[in-house]
This record gives C-alpha cells, sequence and structure tokens, in this order.
C-alpha cells in the first residue's frame, strides 16, 4: 500500500474512533476498504475465498473522493490457504488475484486511482 494512500485512509478511520485494521496487532481481524479517488461514484463488489469457505461477498457504493467498510476478515488461523480475491466494479469484474501472505497483514483495501485503474492493496496499518 502506499504510504500516502495509507496515512490518509488510518487518519479517516481514526477520526470517527477506534477501528480493527488501524489500531491493532497480529491476531486482529483484516479491515477491507473501498477507496475512491476517481471523479465518478462506483459501485464495488468484492469475494474473497479461502480454503473451500467464502469468507466475504459485499457490495458498496462509494462516491467520488471517498472510502466504503467493505467488511472484515476474521484473523487467520493460520491455515496457509490461499486468498482468492475478486474485484468487480460497476458490473465488470476489474480484478482477479490469488496470493499467499507471505507477511502479515491487516489491511486489505480496494483502490480505484483517479484514472480508473482498480489495484488491491494490502498492508500493515498500526
Amino acid at each position: 500500500m502506499k504510504r500516502r494512500q495509507s496515512l490518509r485512509v488510518c487518519g479517516l478511520l481514526a477520526l470517527g474512533g477506534p477501528l480493527a485494521g488501524c489500531t491493532g496487532g497480529r491476531g486482529d481481524a483484516v479491515t477491507m476498504l473501498a477507496v475512491n479517488e476517481h471523479d465518478v461514484s462506483h459501485t464495488v463488489t468484492v469475494w474473497v475465498v479461502r480454503g473451500d469457505r467464502l469468507r466475504v461477498a459485499e457490495t458498496v457504493e462509494v462516491g467520488p473522493g471517498e472510502f466504503e467498510r467493505i467488511a472484515e476478515l476474521s484473523p487467520d488461523s493460520g491455515s496457509g490457504d490461499p486468498y482468492r480475491v475478486t474485484v468487480q466494479v460497476d458490473g465488470a469484474v476489474r480484478l482477479a488475484r490469488e496470493f499467499r501472505p507471505e507477511t502479515w497483514f491487516n489491511q486489505l483495501d480496494v483502490f480505484i486511482a483517479q484514472d480508473g485503474a482498480v489495484e488491491l492493496n494490502r498492508g500493515a496499518a498500526a
């Protein structure tokens, strides 16, 4: 996750009080956000599968320059199963990624850039 984006999101969340993902450490839930830096609103749907289990299936509306909470994933049980993440924006699949966590993270965010590009970022928010 880009430092500027991470600090901005955590700073915004801090205004609303302590939340998982920007206040915790290992063993805490993974906070998922949709962050829209584009100049139009978008409908974002995210599916997360781990092992043979659907962990997240959520849709949010996110306005220009805003962010919305998608979900919180329960802490990793150490299974080693890969995360399979699919992101749909305005009805079209824009990202499908599979990864195994190599390092600890508590933030997994969908970013819609100013040019409309879609990225999946994970990191450790303090």
